[in-house]
């Protein structure tokens, strides 16, 4: 077995891999060292790397790292979409107190200090790090806008820090500024939550076209033509086998790409 077949399968795996979250990655290596169940979750799927490195062919090699890679990369976007409707979600709640609280009477930075401590996750650590540098008399718009950067909606954070700095400007309501951007998250929430639900559709059909290959190789063998024995058995068999899978997964990526686009 040569060495791009192993580089292969070491880079599907290293997509596979979650990434390891900002928070952890700050923290000291002993830490770290203390904290080995990532590690112990991936060595299931190591070994399973290291078996097909050892017993299958150069073509099944290949074109397992390059499926490997694909649902990686799936995973990882699956990923990031769930985490941008939770946090967007979140959000929403969140104002939803802050607006509660200002409509009583409280002060702004005591509104968004409750509004931090009703909430819970990277929103509520988001708003008490706003409360707190509000409290220090720094610049509000600038500390929303920095959270917005390492934020999956950093949209809504730029809005919010439009909205304090014309309040904080020219003396509009802090109630009503509140208001207006809770409606536009609410508004952008169900508008992206109707556009996931339409288009779920369309992204099952792009995964059964991917499998419907797989089902042509299954009847070829009920039938007893062994597409398999051909495919596996190096030669011509083998650099079909690479190109039908790289054609496959070219072909998820841009299906993803044209269902992402019209999402957006």
């Amino acid at each position: 077995m040569t060495a791009i077949p192993v580089a292969a399968l070491l880079l599907a795996a290293a997509v596979l891999l979650p990434p390891t979250p900002a928070r952890r990655r700050l923290r000291l290596p002993s830490s770290s060292l203390r904290r080995p169940g990532r590690w112990v979750a991936a060595t299931p799927m190591l070994l399973a790397v290291t078996v097909i490195v050892i017993a299958a062919p150069l073509a099944l090699t290949i074109a397992c790292a390059g499926a490997a890679t694909v649902l990686g990369i799936r995973r990882r976007r699956w990923t990031r979409d769930r985490r941008r409707r939770g946090e967007a979600r979140a959000m929403a709640d969140a104002l939803d107190v802050l607006i509660g609280e200002l409509r009583v009477g409280a002060h702004p930075l005591r509104a968004f200090a409750v509004a931090a401590s009703e909430s819970g996750g990277e929103v509520g650590d988001a708003l008490r790090a706003v409360a707190a540098r509000a409290n220090l008399g720094a610049d509000v718009p600038s500390g929303f806008r920095s959270i917005g950067a390492a934020s999956s909606v950093p949209e809504y954070w730029d809005r919010l820090a439009v909205f304090w700095q014309l309040a904080a400007e020219h003396g509009l309501a802090m109630s009503t500024l509140m208001r207006a951007a809770h409606r536009d998250i609410v508004d952008r929430q169900r508008f992206a939550e109707r556009m996931h639900a339409a288009l779920a559709g369309a992204r099952a059909t792009a995964v059964i076209l991917a499998l419907l290959p797989a089902l042509g190789l299954l009847l070829g063998q009920i039938v007893g033509a062994h597409p398999l024995r051909f495919l596996l058995g190096g030669g011509l068999g083998g650099t079909l086998l690479i190109l039908g899978v790289g054609l496959v997964c070219a072909g998820m990526l841009w299906a993803d790409q044209i269902i992402d686009r019209a999402a957006a």
